[in-house]
């Protein structure tokens, strides 16, 4: 079956650039060509040369890891005919299922040793692959050497594992203490500007997520104390309305003192003493 190629790069005054877009890509051959192209034309350019350098030791890596990774699929399929194999040389007298054992369980053998070599190559900048390859092949012939291996590498994986942990953990609390500094900041403007029924729902949050947040705890009180005397000044300012007979302004007054805080009883009790004088004065209307 044919396999299509793409079509080849195009020299580019932008080179670097677009040879970088191909490398993306894993098209490296392209991107080497087109910069051996373009340092031509530009009198072998150290830039270019550098570059050429680099994408060439990249190009030799990826092959590696890719013949590599072709190996453990080989191998593993492999493997798999292993036990039909034998089932075969078993039930068969057809001395061809044993030949053909023998033979796939010397490739066995050498794939096996290609796989070490494969795990002892890569185990210092791909640990992945390095445990793939290893664990296939320890799973065809145990060896000690091997076997310290992936266990060093095991190792490894489990301290990255943790420390990978550790940096999320750390970002994550990051995060989270500017969220909180930001959530603190807009209720200490409420604060600032006299909004402090808001600021003390805001603090109440707050708190109500980070109970031991002194910030919040400190600018809660400050707020309940602030609250506190406005309160104190409407019920003295109804007080005084009461006394002057004007009941439905006092009555409004201290309903002002209950919105700042429903619970508070002095304000309730007041209301309801100004609605029954005004109920009072209605009813010996009516009855005149």
């Amino acid at each position: 079956m044919l396999q299509t190629r793409e079509t080849p790069a195009p020299v580019k005054d932008d080179s670097l650039e677009y040879s970088r877009q191909l490398v993306a890509k894993g098209r490296y051959s392209e991107a080497i060509h087109l910069l051996n192209q373009a340092s031509v034309g530009k009198n072998n350019n150290q830039t270019y040369i550098q570059e050429l350098k680099s994408l060439r030791g990249q190009q030799k890596i990826v092959e590696e890891e890719l013949n590599d990774q072709l190996l453990i699929s080989n191998t593993s399929a492999l493997k798999n005919q292993l036990p039909i194999l034998v089932k075969l040389t078993k039930s068969s007298d057809n001395p061809q299922y044993l030949q053909l054992l023998e033979q796939t369980q010397a490739q066995l053998q050498s794939m096996r040793l290609a796989l070490s070599d494969c795990g002892w190559r890569h185990y210092k900048r791909n640990n992945a692959l390095a445990k793939d390859c290893l664990s296939i092949a320890l799973s065809l012939k145990l060896d000690e050497s091997d076997q310290n291996l992936m266990d060093h590498l095991l190792k490894e994986q489990s301290k990255n594992k943790q420390a990978l942990e550790k940096k999320e953990k750390s970002a994550r609390q990051k995060r989270w203490k500017e969220k909180l500094d930001k959530r603190l900041a807009e209720a200490n403007r409420l604060l600032e500007s006299g909004q402090l029924r808001d600021a003390k729902h805001a603090l109440q949050k707050i708190l109500k997520d980070v109970p031991k947040n002194s910030r919040a705890s400190e600018m809660l009180a400050k707020v309940n104390r602030q609250l506190q005397r406005y309160i104190d000044n409407l019920l003295s300012a109804g007080d005084r309305l009461y006394r002057d007979g004007e009941i439905e302004s006092a009555k409004a007054t201290w309903r002002a003192a209950l919105a700042l805080d429903p619970q508070d009883l002095r304000a309730r009790e007041k209301i309801q003493r100004a609605q029954r004088v005004l109920n009072n004065l209605e009813n010996l209307r009516k009855t005149n």
